[in-house]
């Protein structure tokens, strides 16, 4: 759990949390004390001039500067770079306004700068601004950068100060620092910087918003209601579109609109200024508190399963976990504390749940172990093979599918502990192997040590049969491939379809029933040639055609230990590769056969780049190494002949 809650999935759980607790609040009411002035299309139609305000005459901002200055804006910024000179004349028109409002605080844009070593390592990255114009600069009352840091989850943060700028105070502090103070001081560099996470309004617009040409109207034929719309408020300009096709400046929030409209950088400007006006930045407790609220929590769960019956111990699991969400969404929506929600409320409930099922069942189903333990030598399935048999006279060539396994490392594990020790190893091993087997329509015919020879009569529908024996090895696979099952051991699979004698060997002394055949010689053969394609279950094409799935990867022809006909051999698998590495591999496979060796290279070090341990690739572009070393000829028609088991 604790390993969960630091990883990316613990980070991605808590910003899904902070998601709900956005949506459970909803929108809130801004301060009044912030106006932000929109440059959109609305007002270029207005003003008939470009759509791009950027390249608007300079004469609009110095009207608008002197406009606010005279009724009363407190303090005015630009969340707009003014580094190019335009027209000469309203440059400045431009600057005059600035020094005669002597209110107006300037965005210096910043860029991040990378510094790489020789083979495009990241080495450092450093932070430049770039300032407004000199004539600007020096007019203005104050200029200051403006960074938000973007996670792929949006923007929840903002710096007060900028630590990769030397702690300069960004645009919200400035403009803050000059709302609470009545002198004409700019803010003092602070030494320490501080990330403040966004305490959101709502959607785009929820801070109050007028186009541009709705403020001039206001500022110079407004009405005597309207006179007050600027006096004593914080105002900022900038671009913001409602119209996702003209966003420019946007921002992903938990508040960005279904149809793809996120939040302006001018009104997230706004939200963190009015958060600092307002003192109301989100906090959220340390990450070693939340760590250790959850696993206190976690503890107090489990300790519910441990004391109570089965029913009531879910009932006061799921009922604390759901009286948890009241208590985040008041704690969020009066106190502006981010507790954890996804954790408490979701996760935790459903892992203690889990695992207390996986006890209460554990102790119900003690008394079945022993005969768990009797059914781990397979008497009901040489029972049932034997009802089959009397059908069958006794045994005769039956069509089927044999799966082949063995135990990675079975002579290390077995090296490392006792006979009984091992015993019992393998007994836990076999129960689920066996189990899985079964459910899929399968029969254990043989285990030998580590091995185990299962079959899959396919007289009556091949199809049906080769999907079940295909079914059965992606289970087994993923029970004891995927490293999360303690009876587990890594296991190796081997499938070919084919005729098989099926019925009773030896003599009256000792008699058994078996399946013979080459199938289940080749089957095993099948399941070796997983060690060096590095893969864990391979089929021949005589399974995979006739089951007509898509779960597989051709991986050419074969000419395996001890047989004469070559074979092709397919990878089964759960999903497909994606289709790029799919087409890549393809491609590449046919360059092989066709003896285009450089061809070869190039499609097989296309899918190593985007999935670098897939075996099969490393197995070619091995083989394509050897062979330019001469270590062995070339494969005739591009089959690959394996030298040994």
């Amino acid at each position: 759990m604790t390993g969960l809650l630091l990883s990316p999935i613990g980070h991605k759980g808590a910003t899904l949390g902070l998601e709900l607790l956005y949506n459970f609040r909803g929108s809130k009411p801004p301060p009044e004390s912030v106006v932000i002035i929109t440059l959109d299309s609305e007002s270029s139609r207005a003003l008939n001039v470009s759509e791009r305000p950027d390249r608007w005459t300079r004469h609009y901002h110095a009207r608008l500067i002197r406009g606010l200055k005279a009724h009363g804006a407190r303090v005015i910024g630009f969340d707009m770079l003014f580094d190019q000179a335009r027209d000469a004349s309203g440059d400045q028109a431009l600057a005059a306004a600035l020094r005669e409002a002597g209110n107006v605080v300037l965005v210096e844009k910043t860029t991040r700068d990378e510094v790489r070593s020789p083979n495009g390592e990241v080495l450092a990255v450093t932070d430049r601004l770039t300032p407004p114009l000199p004539l600007f600069k020096e007019a203005a009352w104050a200029t200051a950068p403006f960074i938000m840091p973007k996670t792929p989850d949006g923007v929840m943060e903002f710096w007060e100060n900028i630590p990769s700028l030397g702690d300069l105070p960004s645009v919200p502090a400035v403009m803050a620092h000059r709302m609470t103070h009545d002198d004409d001081s700019r803010p003092p560099i602070r030494h320490h910087s501080e990330l403040h996470l966004l305490n959101l309004f709502g959607p785009i617009k929820t801070v109050r918003s007028i186009p541009y040409h709705e403020a001039l109207r206001i500022l110079e034929n407004g009405t005597l209601a309207e006179d007050a719309v600027f006096r004593g408020k914080a105002v900022l300009v900038g671009f913001s579109e409602d119209n996702q096709s003209r966003q420019a400046d946007m921002f992903k929030t938990p508040f960005s609109r279904e149809d793809g409209v996120d939040i302006s950088g001018v009104e997230l400007c706004a939200t963190a200024l009015a958060n600092l006006l307002e003192h109301n930045t989100l906090e959220r407790p340390p990450e070693l508190l939340n760590l250790a609220l959850i696993l206190l929590w976690s503890v107090g769960l489990a300790l519910l399963w441990g004391l109570l019956p089965t029913l009531w111990a879910g009932v006061l699991t799921w009922a604390l976990a759901l009286a948890w969400l009241p208590v985040c969404l008041w704690a969020f929506s009066q106190h502006h504390l981010w507790l954890p929600v996804v954790y408490p409320s979701l996760i935790t409930p459903v892992v203690v749940t889990a695992l207390g099922l996986g006890l209460h069942t554990h102790l119900a189903r003690r008394r079945a172990a022993s005969l768990e333990q009797t059914l781990r030598l397979t008497p009901q399935g040489n029972a049932r093979l034997i009802e089959l048999l009397q059908s069958l006279g006794g045994g005769r060539t039956v069509h089927g599918i044999c799966l082949c396994s063995d135990i990675e490392s079975y002579t290390t594990l077995s090296e490392n502990l006792s006979p009984d020790l091992t015993r019992e190893v393998l007994n836990r091993y076999f129960s689920h192997f066996i189990r899985i087997v079964e459910a899929h329509g399968g029969h254990v015919m043989d285990m030998v040590g580590d091995s185990a020879m299962c079959l899959w009569l396919a007289d009556e529908s091949p199809q049906q049969a080769c999907r079940q024996a295909l079914a059965a090895a992606l289970d087994l696979n993923t029970f004891m491939n995927s490293g999360t099952n303690r009876d587990a051991q890594p296991t190796r699979f081997g499938l070919h379809y084919g005729p098989v004698y099926l019925g009773e060997l030896g003599t009256d002394g000792h008699r058994e029933i078996r399946a013979v055949g080459d199938i289940v010689n080749t089957s095993s053969r099948i399941q070796s040639a997983n060690k060096f394609l590095k893969t864990r279950v391979l089929a021949s094409a005589s399974v995979i055609l006739p089951a007509a799935e898509n779960r597989h990867r051709a991986l050419g022809n074969f000419r395996l230990a001890g047989k004469q006909q070559p074979l092709e051999l397919y990878e089964v698998r759960d999903n497909q590769l994606p289709a790029p590495c799919q087409n890549s591999f393809g491609g590449a496979l046919q360059a092989y056969v066709h003896n285009e060796l450089a061809l070869a290279r190039t499609g097989f070090e296309q899918v190593r780049s985007h999935l670098p341990g897939d075996g099969p690739t490393l197995f070619y572009l091995d083989r394509i190494e050897s062979r330019h070393q001469g270590q062995h000829e070339a494969d005739a028609d591009g089959c690959v002949v394996m030298g040994s088991k």
